[in-house]
């Protein structure tokens, strides 16, 4: 099954040869759905494409609930993290808690084509980065954790 956008299958495809999930969400804006196992959790990924743009999305949904007296401390460390990523960010929805890490690619050209190194380096940069970072944003989202404490544990 296709997604009758090119991009978009070329996210797909790559996706399932890496052995991904795969789950087509059809619609105005068709979308693939898959799931990321990383080193101690798993979390939902969105993928998207915008072809007339141009430009592939693929975003992490991460598995932290922040609780409204916490989202200032969470969004902080968001901040600081994102200060640093050379590609994508990461964002807190305050009205609901949830967190995320957005990561795009630009694709020129025509026809616009994704190349499988394009697409892994655009997945790959988002989970590893979410795998990386995703213990101490729990920790800071439970309240358990403070500010430094996570930058100090995210440090290289």
């Amino acid at each position: 099954m296709t997604s009758a956008t090119p991009l978009l299958d070329g996210l797909v495809s790559f996706l399932r040869d890496d052995g991904w999930p795969v789950q087509l969400v059809p619609g105005a804006a068709p979308a693939v759905e898959t799931r990321c196992a990383g080193d101690s959790l798993e979390w939902a990924c969105t993928g998207r494409a915008f072809e007339a743009e141009g430009q592939v999305v693929f975003d992490s949904a991460l598995p932290v609930a922040v609780p409204e007296e916490l989202a200032g401390p969470v969004a902080l460390l968001l901040s600081c993290l994102n200060w640093d990523l050379p590609n994508g960010a990461f964002a807190i929805d305050t009205a609901t808690g949830g967190v995320r890490l957005r990561t795009s690619l630009l694709v020129a050209g025509e026809p616009r084509r994704l190349t499988t190194a394009a697409v892994k380096a655009l997945v790959y940069a988002n989970v590893l980065t979410v795998d990386r970072c995703i213990e101490p944003l729990q920790e800071v989202a439970a309240g358990r954790l403070g500010l430094e404490q996570a930058l100090e544990r995210l440090a290289p």
